[in-house]
């Protein structure tokens, strides 16, 4: 009886794990839908996607860069490359990739449409307390769009909440982008989540602020 009680509590707890970060995948649980949208300085996207199974998503993104003055519209396909779960921590490597049209009229490329496809990896680790993540991405087109980004995430949450109430985090990042004068960005996050709903509020330091959404369904 001892056995079947303390595998139900390891059961228990790696889903506790798996509830607590699945706000945050780019894929979903099996038969799952997911809208995200991320809005910061730099660019404002939004996603919705499909998760036929729980190693993979397929979706539409709508993607508006300020600066270059462009939109990026693509299908997206996002997919899990490895997941370890462990008895007090999980990590995770996935393949994020899209293909779609760009549109810009800034400067002299008069309203011009052009093929751009995106790419990026990501990774994270995590327990319920600790958290760190990597990203790499890559933007191209012909000639409207040749982007490379990466960032790291560091967060912690302040406390242990039980399955069901609210999660917090508070996050520091920095995002490098080679192409802009300052070329490394740090920002401070807080992220909550609740259930099926997380919500993060950043702030880098140009005191420009940044609110990213996801709701699962």
């Amino acid at each position: 009886m001892n056995i079947y009680i303390a595998s139900f509590l390891k059961l228990l707890f790696l889903k506790l794990i798996f509830v607590n970060t699945l706000s945050a995948r780019p894929v979903s649980y099996e038969d799952g839908w997911t809208f995200i949208t991320y809005n910061n300085y730099d660019s404002h996207s939004t996603l919705i996607h499909y998760s036929p199974t729980s190693k993979y998503s397929i979706g539409l993104k709508s993607e508006y860069w300020q600066q270059k003055e462009y939109f990026l519209n693509s299908i997206n396909l996002n997919y899990l490359v490895k997941r370890i779960n462990k008895k007090y921590s999980q990590a995770n490597v996935y393949v994020k990739s899209g293909l779609g049209i760009i549109s810009s009229d800034y400067a002299h490329y008069e309203n011009k449409n052009e093929i751009a496809g995106h790419l990026e990896i990501s990774s994270d680790w995590e327990t319920r307390r600790y958290f760190i993540s990597y990203f790499s991405k890559a933007i191209k087109s012909k000639s409207i769009d040749d982007t490379y980004i990466q960032g790291v995430r560091f967060g912690v949450a302040p406390y242990i909440a039980d399955y069901g109430k609210l999660h917090t985090w508070f996050m520091f990042a920095l995002k490098h982008m080679p192409e802009v004068e300052n070329t490394v960005t740090p920002e401070v996050i807080l992220r909550l989540f609740k259930s099926t709903n997380l919500m993060e509020i950043g702030i880098d330091r140009k005191k420009n602020l940044a609110f990213n959404f996801i709701k699962r369904f």
